[in-house]
């Protein structure tokens, strides 16, 4: 067989469709469904170095977490992996991140099949994906969107356990009221609370707060 390409995704019948169109072309086309980092890695060990497909967003691990492909994609390239995102959406955060980390570009799933395996099989074949004001783009708005991160990640670190707890259920749909009665504590209470959270994250009204958390990196997509 030829060159090898190891497609991650945990979308099955994408990964089998792509294996098989690979294998018509003469490529040496696996599958892994991601059930965690280390099976991915594991798997990328025991076959020569070739090409990654990887998938943005691989779904939740066994532990209840979220494997986000950008976090794996250094791991790879140690291992002498060249690596391709695919993503079902135009995240330009997570594809930033990934060709950060060194990925060598990415590919929506969203363009017609066609149009993604002859990007497949151009990035096998060593063809460049991108130019280099393209990588610099890509690079530049990764460092934008880390700015973007470490700002939030300061805003959030200020509020008390409680005050955490307050947003989630904000966040969640609840009133001052039936967050009272949950914590069993006062209107007042619960008020001074909410006006603490808009003091500690900068923001004038409970929208742009609850905005805020459902940026947090570490939340569910």
């Amino acid at each position: 067989m030829g060159f090898t390409v190891l497609i991650v995704d945990d979308h099955e019948l994408f990964s089998t469709s792509l294996r098989m169109a690979l294998r018509a072309h003469g490529l040496d086309a696996h599958q892994v469904t991601p059930s965690g980092f280390d099976v991915i890695l594991r798997q990328a060990e025991e076959l020569p170095n070739g090409l990654i497909v990887l998938d943005l967003d691989l779904g939740k691990a066994p532990d209840g977490g979220w494997l986000h492909g950008p976090d794996v994609v250094t791991g790879l390239r140690e291992r002498g992996w060249k690596v391709l995102i695919v993503s079902g959406s135009q995240d330009q955060p997570g594809i930033a991140a990934a060709i950060a980390a060194g990925a060598i570009g990415s590919v929506l799933k969203t363009s017609s099949f066609g149009a993604l395996l002859e990007t497949v099989i151009a990035a096998a074949e060593g063809r460049s994906l991108m130019t280099e004001a393209q990588h610099q783009s890509w690079l530049a708005l990764d460092r934008t969107y880390r700015a973007k991160e470490r700002e939030l990640a300061r805003r959030l670190s200020r509020l008390s356990r409680r005050e955490q707890e307050v947003l989630e259920l904000l966040a969640e749909g609840h009133r001052a009221a039936a967050i009272a009665e949950h914590f069993v504590v006062s209107m007042t209470t619960v008020r001074t609370q909410i006006r603490s959270i808009l003091t500690k994250l900068e923001v004038s009204s409970q929208l742009e707060a609850v905005a805020l958390l459902r940026q947090a990196p570490d939340r569910e997509p």
